[in-house]
């Protein structure tokens, strides 16, 4: 499949303190282990390493042996990627799967001076990527196939060192054992039938998943949020937990679960998925590869694979991909998270917004 698509209940964690300290000073201590990762740039023009180079850093690469992926990317994806890479370079890939907020936190501490343990940080939400693009925390990835033509840097590489490798493409899902006819858009949702404990939502613990219910008042009016909330939704940490409980039954629909829904489906769970005709909402995944990484050079070659066609099929399966003509992933123009309505402060008056409708 290949389609183009537009942009119990609980307190939340406010995330005004982590997001201080992603934009605080903690760049300054980063070291200057990435001396055996090759870089050649011309001023703020970052240029490919030269083949020579590219050869040692893949040298290097295999005799580092492994490189460690944060990430809150789907795990089964991950796992091929882990899979695929090792069987093609002989490099263990380490995936510490969290939500983008814990992430944020060991990262930021690992910066701050614990043991540095991530090589590659791939997360979802625009003003993490910032912090440490200003925090100066991530070095320029010069793998050749970032300077494909098949991969648009005008589009993929920003903000500052950091890249769009992936986008979480999130849409309507239901159990077909319990919803009768499907479901075709949103407002669907607010029917009785779907009361009192039957739809699944995330809750709105990290920027982006803030940027999903603004996108939901933006396309379908002010209040449509506040009306799901009357819904007395069941609330989940994030989108994969939801999908499990659509699975199970213990869900009739979700309002915010990933296109593997349809893998689901195809080994025989009772569920289906769509995308209204207006569009998904999608949060880019940025990639970074740290400063501080304990492994430069298995980084930078884990980094260049994954904007290969061979690593989008892996990691993007059924998700958005940032090259064309991958099978099975989404082509998507990435949607832009404007920054002023998620700064901390906001982020924090929404959550509290919605705890108010969702509690």
């Amino acid at each position: 499949m290949h389609r183009n698509v537009t942009s119990g209940r609980s307190r939340l964690p406010l995330l005004s303190i982590l997001v201080v300290a992603l934009l605080a000073a903690f760049g300054s201590s980063a070291s200057a282990r990435h001396s055996g990762a090759a870089q050649a740039t011309s001023g703020s023009v970052t240029k490919p390493a030269t083949k020579a180079q590219w050869q040692k850093i893949v040298a290097k690469a295999k005799a580092e042996g492994s490189v460690t992926l944060y990430t809150s990317h789907n795990p089964t994806n991950l796992a091929d990627v882990a899979a695929k890479f090792k069987a093609k370079y002989g490099i263990t890939v380490q995936v510490n799967r969290q939500i983008d907020s814990v992430l944020a936190t060991q990262v930021t501490a690992e910066e701050g001076g614990a043991k540095a343990v991530a090589d590659i940080w791939m997360q979802a939400s625009l003003p993490y990527t910032l912090g440490a693009v200003k925090n100066g925390w991530i070095v320029d990835a010069v793998g050749p196939d970032f300077f494909n033509k098949r991969f648009d840097r005008t589009k993929y590489v920003k903000p500052g060192k950091a890249w769009a490798v992936a986008a979480a493409v999130l849409s309507l899902g239901w159990n077909t054992q319990r919803v009768s006819g499907g479901i075709k858009d949103y407002p669907d949702l607010l029917k009785s039938e779907f009361a009192n404990g039957k739809i699944g939502v995330p809750q709105p613990s990290v920027p982006a998943y803030v940027d999903f219910y603004l996108w939901l008042e933006q396309t379908y009016g002010a209040s449509y949020v506040a009306k799901l909330g009357a819904q007395k939704p069941k609330v989940y940490l994030s989108s994969l937990p939801t999908s499990q409980a659509l699975n199970s039954g213990e869900l009739a629909a979700a309002v915010a679960v990933p296109g593997t829904t349809l893998d689901d489906k195809a080994k025989g769970a009772p569920v289906d998925f769509t995308t209204p005709k207006t569009g998904a909402w999608n949060a880019p995944w940025w990639g970074m590869i740290l400063k501080q990484a304990p492994h430069p050079n298995a980084a930078q070659l884990l980094a260049n694979y994954l904007v290969t066609p061979a690593g989008q099929q892996a990691l993007n399966h059924r998700y958005g991909a940032v090259l064309k003509g991958i099978p099975d992933t989404y082509y998507v123009p990435l949607r832009k998270q404007k920054l002023a309505e998620l700064t901390p402060a906001k982020v924090a008056a929404y959550q509290a917004k919605w705890n108010s409708m969702f509690k």
